[in-house]
């Protein structure tokens, strides 16, 4: 597993995922597939179990308190959807975090330096690197994509108080790519998944999914699993491991197409940990 032997997977590979879990697989083949009839309240029952669980299961990492409405979402690429079909305001993200919002809206600012008047969307785990960053209060009203979150360790993490939506993903730690299940949290009812909300309209297996992957793992347990692995393939290879079990960093020039944001080139060690 020596370095120059990965190089052709390293460089190509355009993303970054962890790989196919075995126990998480075995719930996907244990999980019913519900029918609930919209408007019977069932489907709610199960999606306010999720949001209760969630706020637990989370809570060493981040304090949802504040956040006290729930949505379930197709992923946290969902999130950013119905956010981008919603927000009227000027926003910025910065240089290296995801471009997906401004790849649909084109009217994101990339920033070097972030402006004290326009929304901010930010990522924590961040997006270039796979690393907690350290966020801090801003007068910007701030947008938190965690997708990353269920790939790292337990830290507790600073929410500032202009924060406005919090997403979370099943996918990133859980190897959960195509079920496309992710949480929206809110303080003020989110102006296009509310009504949505109110009509029982979102995947209803996914959230069932989403509960036996609570039910039978902690928020950590997967980063516990791969952590010494991806130690190793970091030392063999002269990277920086990430915070992100499946991420590592260089500064070599041999990886420069992956570079996210100055000479740091995010690469996916996701297939290498099998």
């Amino acid at each position: 597993m020596q370095g120059i032997n990965n190089q052709p997977y390293l460089i190509n590979t355009p993303w970054v995922q962890c790989p196919k879990i075995d126990k998480v697989s075995d719930i996907l083949s244990n999980t019913e597939v519900p029918n609930f009839v919209r408007g019977s309240g069932k489907a709610f029952v199960r999606l306010r179990k999720l949001e209760n669980k969630y706020r637990e299961w989370v809570k060493d990492i981040v304090d949802l308190s504040e956040f006290i409405h729930c949505y379930f979402v197709n992923g946290v690429t969902d999130a950013i959807n119905q956010w981008v079909a919603t927000e009227t305001r000027s926003w910025q993200y910065l240089e290296g975090d995801y471009e997906y919002a401004n790849m649909i809206s084109n009217r994101g600012n990339k920033v070097t330096y972030i402006n004290s008047s326009d929304v901010l969307y930010i990522s924590n785990p961040a997006c270039a690197t796979g690393n907690f960053i350290e966020l801090k209060d801003l007068p910007n009203p701030i947008i938190l994509d965690c997708a990353y979150l269920g790939s790292t360790r337990k830290q507790k993490m600073y929410i500032p108080k202009t924060t406005e939506q919090i997403w979370f993903s099943f996918s990133k730690g859980w190897g959960l790519i195509g079920q496309r299940a992710g949480l929206v949290f809110t303080k003020q009812p989110h102006k296009s998944l509310e009504p949505m909300k109110q009509s029982e309209a979102w995947n209803y297996t996914s959230v069932e999914i989403a509960l036996a992957v609570i039910d039978n793992f902690d928020i950590d347990t997967v980063y516990n699993q791969y952590r010494d692995k991806q130690l190793k393939i970091c030392k063999e290879n002269n990277f920086t491991p990430a915070d992100c079990f499946f991420i590592a960093n260089s500064t070599s020039t041999e990886y420069s197409k992956r570079r996210r944001i100055n000479n740091i080139a995010r690469l996916n060690i996701g297939n290498l940990l099998k």
